[in-house]
């Protein structure tokens, strides 16, 4: 993933389906570096290691947080190497988004657990990064008002200028941040690493996977008949709708407890794959029972073969997408195209992801989620207010 952008606010804005905002809190604010920096995990949703971390600043004297944008820290193996490609496309993405949201200023973070300050050629490599970005920054009309490095994001972790200026200092608890603070008042996870989000989409069971293929192999010939049968109907939706009706029905029984068995997780991938359905199922991410709907995608996912993983993390990536938690939609989205590489919706909502996009731009694909329910006669829970 290049661009990772998180909603400094107290909480990202969502707009509902007849236009109204909901939720909006007051802007979080900081006073010195030292408390900016410990407030990145929670930004983030994780404590970035060996990543290039650009926080956006709005606001009188810059004190308001705006975005945060983290990538993988990659220098040049040499003195001379210069910048390397991948940072150079990143640096480039995060000036395109400060200059398309209208930033006006930003600080930048290197987090790198081997850094050597007293390694010529890697002071070097640092400051080469932090140069080409504030030139890059400063052609779109943001001034980088500072950089800086620690090895790790944790408290009493020493940090010191790179550029801009000479101070330095100690980071206080990260866990005691205001910012932390607010998320987690909103519900928000602090994980210990993004390794950890990784981890939670790794492949289930190896027992219950085979046994969900087999459910998934033994049906393919009753799926293809229903679906010529439901275009002979008089209805042709009326298949559609009774699998929308059904996916619905099995979010409530895991939000209840119940154990889905490996033939109804195989039932389910038949409903999802009905795009028809799929669409529809996009506007639970707005609603009352998403995070329902989220472990029911997490768990497909977890057990499904290729085409169904991709299918099942495309929907958890748009969920998480949506209520502003970045990092974990890239992760989704991420082991959607490696199960799918052509994989239409996660490609898409990756792309969006990668510029930067905010949120409430996939307001139009609930909506449409909506509508698509709404087609087949089905009504979806209301928007979350």
């Amino acid at each position: 993933m290049v661009v990772l952008i998180v909603d400094g606010r107290g909480m990202t804005t969502s707009t509902s389906p007849d236009g109204r905002k909901s939720r909006r809190h007051a802007p979080l604010r900081v006073a010195d570096p030292g408390e900016l920096f410990a407030a990145v995990p929670a930004l983030l949703g994780f404590p970035p290691e060996r990543s290039l971390v650009l926080v956006c600043l709005h606001g009188p004297r810059n004190s308001r947080l705006g975005g945060v944008m983290r990538h993988d820290l990659v220098l040049p193996r040499s003195a001379d190497g210069g910048v390397t490609p991948v940072m150079d496309a990143a640096i480039d993405r995060f000036a395109s988004v400060c200059g398309r949201e209208g930033v006006r200023a930003a600080v930048a973070l290197i987090v790198d657990d081997t850094a050597d300050h007293e390694d010529e050629e890697y002071s070097a490599a640092c400051v080469a990064v932090v140069e080409q970005l504030a030139e890059q920054l400063h052609a779109f009309g943001t001034a980088l008002d500072g950089a800086y490095i620690v090895e790790e994001i944790d408290e009493g972790a020493p940090w010191s200028s790179l550029w801009g200026d000479f101070r330095f200092g100690v980071l206080p608890d990260p866990a005691a941040s205001s910012v932390a603070a607010a998320h987690v008042m909103e519900g928000r996870q602090i994980r210990r690493s993004r390794g950890e989000l990784v981890d939670m989409l790794a492949p289930g069971d190896s027992r219950e996977r085979f046994l969900v293929a087999r459910a998934v192999a033994a049906g393919v010939h009753s799926a293809v008949l229903a679906v010529d049968l439901a275009e002979a109907r008089e209805d042709p939706d009326d298949r559609s709708r009774r699998q929308l009706e059904h996916v619905l029905w099995q979010i409530s029984n895991l939000a209840s407890g119940e154990r889905l068995l490996a033939p109804e997780i195989a039932e389910l991938w038949f409903a999802v794959a009905n795009l028809d359905v799929r669409d529809a199922l996009l506007a639970l991410a707005a609603g009352d029972q998403a995070e329902a709907a989220e472990q029911l995608w997490l768990r497909m996912a977890k057990l499904l073969p290729a085409n169904g993983r991709a299918e099942a993390a495309a929907l958890l990536g748009f969920s998480a997408y949506v209520r502003g938690e970045g990092p974990y939609a890239g992760v989704a989205l991420t082991a959607a195209l490696q199960a799918n590489p052509k994989h239409r919706l996660a490609g898409m909502l990756d792309a969006a992801l990668q510029n930067g996009m905010r949120p409430h731009t996939l307001q139009k694909l609930v909506d449409a989620g909506y509508a698509a329910a709404r087609r087949l006669g089905v009504t979806l829970p209301p928007p979350a207010l």
